[in-house]
Protein backbone atom coordinates (compact mmCIF):
# COMPACT_ATOMS: atom_id res chain seq x y z
CA UNK A 1 0.00 0.00 0.00
CA UNK A 2 1.36 3.26 -1.25
CA UNK A 3 2.37 5.88 1.58
CA UNK A 4 0.10 8.97 1.77
CA UNK A 5 1.72 12.20 0.33
CA UNK A 6 3.04 14.31 3.28
CA UNK A 7 4.27 18.29 2.09
CA UNK A 8 5.53 18.98 -0.95
CA UNK A 9 4.15 20.02 -4.46
CA UNK A 10 0.31 18.31 -5.29
CA UNK A 11 0.89 16.38 -8.82
CA UNK A 12 0.97 17.80 -11.72
CA UNK A 13 -2.77 17.68 -13.43
CA UNK A 14 -3.22 14.86 -16.11
CA UNK A 15 -2.46 16.11 -19.59
CA UNK A 16 -6.22 16.30 -20.51
CA UNK A 17 -7.01 17.98 -17.58
CA UNK A 18 -4.44 20.51 -18.74
CA UNK A 19 -5.63 20.99 -22.15
CA UNK A 20 -9.48 21.45 -21.34
CA UNK A 21 -8.22 24.02 -19.26
CA UNK A 22 -6.60 25.87 -22.29
CA UNK A 23 -9.48 25.15 -24.14
CA UNK A 24 -11.86 26.37 -21.48
CA UNK A 25 -10.43 29.56 -21.35
CA UNK A 26 -10.34 30.51 -24.76
CA UNK A 27 -13.99 29.61 -24.68
CA UNK A 28 -15.20 31.93 -21.58
CA UNK A 29 -12.67 34.59 -23.39
CA UNK A 30 -14.81 34.22 -26.80
CA UNK A 31 -18.57 32.78 -25.93
CA UNK A 32 -18.17 36.80 -23.89
CA UNK A 33 -19.02 38.17 -27.33
CA UNK A 34 -20.43 34.96 -28.90
CA UNK A 35 -22.60 36.59 -31.38
CA UNK A 36 -20.32 39.32 -32.13
CA UNK A 37 -17.78 36.87 -33.35
CA UNK A 38 -19.60 33.93 -34.79
CA UNK A 39 -21.50 36.42 -37.13
CA UNK A 40 -18.82 36.75 -40.27
CA UNK A 41 -17.84 33.30 -39.84
CA UNK A 42 -20.88 32.09 -40.41
CA UNK A 43 -22.85 34.96 -42.86
CA UNK A 44 -19.93 35.30 -45.10
CA UNK A 45 -19.91 31.70 -46.44
CA UNK A 46 -23.94 31.98 -46.90
CA UNK A 47 -23.84 35.46 -48.40
CA UNK A 48 -21.35 33.69 -50.88
CA UNK A 49 -23.98 30.60 -51.46
CA UNK A 50 -26.87 33.36 -51.90
CA UNK A 51 -24.72 35.38 -54.70
CA UNK A 52 -22.76 33.36 -56.30
CA UNK A 53 -24.22 29.77 -56.04
CA UNK A 54 -28.50 30.62 -56.46
CA UNK A 55 -27.56 34.10 -57.71
CA UNK A 56 -25.21 33.85 -60.83
CA UNK A 57 -26.05 30.14 -60.80
CA UNK A 58 -29.33 31.01 -61.98
CA UNK A 59 -27.80 32.12 -65.28
CA UNK A 60 -25.75 28.91 -65.63
CA UNK A 61 -27.60 26.31 -67.52
CA UNK A 62 -24.67 23.61 -67.34
CA UNK A 63 -24.32 21.24 -64.53
CA UNK A 64 -20.91 20.57 -62.53
CA UNK A 65 -20.24 17.02 -61.21
CA UNK A 66 -23.77 16.50 -62.40
CA UNK A 67 -25.27 18.76 -59.94
CA UNK A 68 -27.31 22.14 -59.85
CA UNK A 69 -24.38 25.16 -59.14
CA UNK A 70 -25.48 25.80 -55.63
CA UNK A 71 -25.33 22.49 -54.62
CA UNK A 72 -22.06 21.59 -56.40
CA UNK A 73 -20.86 25.06 -54.43
CA UNK A 74 -22.20 23.92 -51.07
CA UNK A 75 -19.02 21.71 -50.45
CA UNK A 76 -16.50 24.18 -50.93
CA UNK A 77 -18.27 26.49 -48.55
CA UNK A 78 -18.38 24.34 -46.13
CA UNK A 79 -14.40 23.64 -46.52
CA UNK A 80 -13.75 27.22 -46.88
CA UNK A 81 -15.91 27.84 -43.49
CA UNK A 82 -13.50 26.07 -41.67
CA UNK A 83 -10.35 26.82 -43.18
CA UNK A 84 -10.38 29.99 -42.63
CA UNK A 85 -11.98 29.92 -38.69
CA UNK A 86 -8.96 28.14 -38.22
CA UNK A 87 -6.64 30.54 -40.44
CA UNK A 88 -8.05 33.51 -38.77
CA UNK A 89 -7.84 32.30 -35.26
CA UNK A 90 -3.93 30.37 -35.57
CA UNK A 91 -2.89 33.81 -37.20
CA UNK A 92 -4.11 36.96 -36.14
CA UNK A 93 -5.30 36.12 -32.73
CA UNK A 94 -2.79 33.66 -31.60
CA UNK A 95 -0.32 36.57 -32.72
CA UNK A 96 -2.20 39.39 -30.86
CA UNK A 97 -2.25 37.19 -27.77
CA UNK A 98 1.31 36.37 -28.01
CA UNK A 99 2.71 39.35 -29.03
CA UNK A 100 0.05 42.32 -27.31
CA UNK A 101 -1.72 40.59 -24.73
CA UNK A 102 0.88 38.21 -23.26
CA UNK A 103 -1.73 36.02 -22.77
CA UNK A 104 0.41 32.86 -22.99
CA UNK A 105 3.10 34.26 -20.61
CA UNK A 106 0.12 34.50 -18.14
CA UNK A 107 -0.69 30.81 -18.88
CA UNK A 108 2.48 29.34 -17.81
CA UNK A 109 2.34 30.49 -14.50
CA UNK A 110 -0.48 27.95 -13.97
CA UNK A 111 0.68 24.29 -13.85
CA UNK A 112 0.70 24.30 -17.67
CA UNK A 113 4.00 23.52 -20.67
CA UNK A 114 4.50 25.71 -23.66
CA UNK A 115 2.94 22.18 -25.64
CA UNK A 116 0.26 22.32 -23.20
CA UNK A 117 -0.42 26.07 -24.20
CA UNK A 118 -0.63 25.47 -28.05
CA UNK A 119 -2.26 22.39 -27.98
CA UNK A 120 -5.01 23.04 -26.30
CA UNK A 121 -4.98 26.13 -28.44
CA UNK A 122 -4.96 24.00 -31.53
CA UNK A 123 -8.04 21.75 -30.28
CA UNK A 124 -9.79 24.88 -29.84
CA UNK A 125 -9.22 25.98 -33.15
CA UNK A 126 -10.20 22.76 -34.53
CA UNK A 127 -13.36 23.10 -31.73
CA UNK A 128 -14.54 26.08 -33.88
CA UNK A 129 -13.91 24.56 -37.19
CA UNK A 130 -16.50 21.99 -35.88
CA UNK A 131 -18.89 24.90 -34.43
CA UNK A 132 -19.11 26.75 -37.99
CA UNK A 133 -19.37 24.02 -40.02
CA UNK A 134 -22.33 22.45 -38.26
CA UNK A 135 -24.12 26.14 -38.32
CA UNK A 136 -23.30 26.23 -41.85
CA UNK A 137 -24.02 22.19 -42.94
CA UNK A 138 -27.91 22.87 -41.13
CA UNK A 139 -28.55 26.30 -43.42
CA UNK A 140 -27.13 24.61 -46.49
CA UNK A 141 -29.49 21.69 -45.93
CA UNK A 142 -32.81 23.77 -45.01
CA UNK A 143 -31.60 25.75 -48.05
CA UNK A 144 -31.73 22.43 -50.30
CA UNK A 145 -28.00 22.29 -50.99
CA UNK A 146 -27.49 19.10 -49.70
CA UNK A 147 -28.81 15.36 -51.17
CA UNK A 148 -26.91 12.81 -48.79
CA UNK A 149 -27.46 11.99 -45.19
CA UNK A 150 -23.58 11.75 -44.92
CA UNK A 151 -23.62 15.24 -44.49
CA UNK A 152 -24.51 14.63 -40.56
CA UNK A 153 -20.51 13.76 -40.79
CA UNK A 154 -19.55 17.63 -41.63
CA UNK A 155 -18.68 18.60 -38.43
CA UNK A 156 -16.14 15.79 -38.01
CA UNK A 157 -14.48 16.94 -41.88
CA UNK A 158 -15.03 20.39 -40.04
CA UNK A 159 -12.63 19.52 -37.13
CA UNK A 160 -10.06 17.85 -39.00
CA UNK A 161 -9.78 20.64 -41.53
CA UNK A 162 -9.64 23.09 -39.08
CA UNK A 163 -6.89 21.08 -37.24
CA UNK A 164 -4.86 20.95 -40.38
CA UNK A 165 -5.20 24.68 -41.48
CA UNK A 166 -4.46 25.71 -37.48
CA UNK A 167 -1.06 23.91 -37.95
CA UNK A 168 -0.50 25.91 -40.90
CA UNK A 169 -1.48 28.96 -39.21
CA UNK A 170 1.04 28.27 -36.45
CA UNK A 171 3.70 27.29 -38.74
CA UNK A 172 3.01 31.25 -40.21
CA UNK A 173 3.09 32.71 -36.66
CA UNK A 174 5.98 31.66 -35.67
CA UNK A 175 8.23 33.84 -38.50
CA UNK A 176 6.09 36.59 -38.52
CA UNK A 177 7.10 39.63 -37.22
CA UNK A 178 4.65 41.98 -38.12
CA UNK A 179 0.69 41.11 -38.02
CA UNK A 180 0.12 43.28 -41.30
CA UNK A 181 2.63 39.55 -42.62
CA UNK A 182 -0.40 37.83 -42.72
CA UNK A 183 -1.77 38.81 -45.77
CA UNK A 184 0.67 37.36 -47.63
CA UNK A 185 -0.11 34.22 -46.38
CA UNK A 186 -3.91 34.89 -46.79
CA UNK A 187 -3.87 36.90 -50.20
CA UNK A 188 -1.49 34.58 -51.83
CA UNK A 189 -1.71 31.52 -49.88
CA UNK A 190 -4.86 30.65 -48.76
CA UNK A 191 -7.46 32.75 -51.17
CA UNK A 192 -5.69 31.18 -54.53
CA UNK A 193 -5.90 27.78 -52.72
CA UNK A 194 -9.32 28.48 -52.05
CA UNK A 195 -11.08 29.34 -55.47
CA UNK A 196 -8.67 26.99 -57.63
CA UNK A 197 -9.64 23.71 -55.73
CA UNK A 198 -12.94 22.97 -56.53
CA UNK A 199 -15.05 25.49 -55.07
CA UNK A 200 -16.18 27.41 -57.95
CA UNK A 201 -15.94 25.12 -60.97
CA UNK A 202 -14.12 21.58 -60.98
CA UNK A 203 -10.62 21.55 -61.40
CA UNK A 204 -10.86 19.69 -64.36
CA UNK A 205 -11.70 22.49 -66.31
CA UNK A 206 -8.03 23.78 -65.14
CA UNK A 207 -5.00 23.54 -68.09
CA UNK A 208 -3.42 20.42 -66.90
CA UNK A 209 -0.32 21.90 -65.39
CA UNK A 210 -2.53 24.16 -62.89
CA UNK A 211 -4.65 20.98 -62.38
CA UNK A 212 -1.99 18.52 -60.90
CA UNK A 213 -0.90 21.62 -59.13
CA UNK A 214 -4.74 21.63 -57.57
CA UNK A 215 -4.64 18.21 -57.46
CA UNK A 216 -1.36 18.42 -54.61
CA UNK A 217 -3.03 21.25 -52.46
CA UNK A 218 -4.59 20.08 -49.35
CA UNK A 219 -7.55 22.29 -50.27
CA UNK A 220 -8.70 20.21 -53.61
CA UNK A 221 -8.61 17.13 -50.87
CA UNK A 222 -10.75 18.84 -47.95
CA UNK A 223 -13.49 19.83 -50.65
CA UNK A 224 -13.70 16.77 -52.64
CA UNK A 225 -14.05 14.72 -48.84
CA UNK A 226 -17.37 17.43 -48.28
CA UNK A 227 -18.53 16.78 -51.79
CA UNK A 228 -18.76 13.36 -50.55
CA UNK A 229 -20.42 14.02 -47.55
CA UNK A 230 -23.03 16.73 -49.22
CA UNK A 231 -23.35 14.69 -52.50
CA UNK A 232 -22.26 11.53 -52.11
CA UNK A 233 -19.27 9.54 -54.22
CA UNK A 234 -21.27 9.74 -57.58
CA UNK A 235 -20.29 13.12 -57.91
CA UNK A 236 -16.84 13.06 -57.19
CA UNK A 237 -14.05 14.74 -59.15
CA UNK A 238 -11.93 11.97 -59.27
CA UNK A 239 -12.11 8.19 -59.81
CA UNK A 240 -9.52 8.26 -56.30
CA UNK A 241 -11.99 11.02 -54.03
CA UNK A 242 -12.22 8.19 -51.15
CA UNK A 243 -8.50 8.82 -51.04
CA UNK A 244 -9.27 12.24 -50.01
CA UNK A 245 -10.72 12.12 -46.55
CA UNK A 246 -7.15 10.22 -46.07
CA UNK A 247 -5.14 12.60 -47.35
CA UNK A 248 -7.06 15.41 -44.97
CA UNK A 249 -6.89 13.35 -41.57
CA UNK A 250 -2.99 12.77 -42.28
CA UNK A 251 -2.42 16.30 -43.30
CA UNK A 252 -4.08 17.65 -40.39
CA UNK A 253 -1.91 14.86 -37.84
CA UNK A 254 1.59 16.22 -39.67
CA UNK A 255 0.59 20.03 -40.13
CA UNK A 256 -1.05 19.85 -36.44
CA UNK A 257 2.10 18.59 -34.94
CA UNK A 258 4.07 20.82 -36.99
CA UNK A 259 2.80 24.04 -35.63
CA UNK A 260 2.60 23.03 -32.21
CA UNK A 261 6.24 22.30 -32.20
CA UNK A 262 6.93 25.58 -34.15
CA UNK A 263 5.06 27.89 -31.81
CA UNK A 264 5.99 26.74 -29.27
CA UNK A 265 9.86 27.69 -29.33
CA UNK A 266 8.76 31.03 -30.24
CA UNK A 267 7.08 31.41 -27.07
CA UNK A 268 9.84 30.14 -24.78
CA UNK A 269 12.97 32.19 -26.48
Amino acid sequence: MAEPRIGGPPPAPRTATRLLAVWMRHWRVYSDSLVANATPAVLEPLLLLLAVGIGVGRYIDARFNDLPYEEFMAAGILGMTALYTAAFEATHATFVRLRFQRAYASMLNAPLTPRDVFAGELLWCASKGLLYTTIVAAVLTVAGAVSSPWVALAPVAGFVTALAFAGLGFLVTSVVTNIAQFQFFFTAGLTPMVFFSGLMFPVQELPTPLREIAYCTPMFHVIETFRLLVSGPAHASVSWTWASPLVVLATALVLGALGVLRIERRLVR
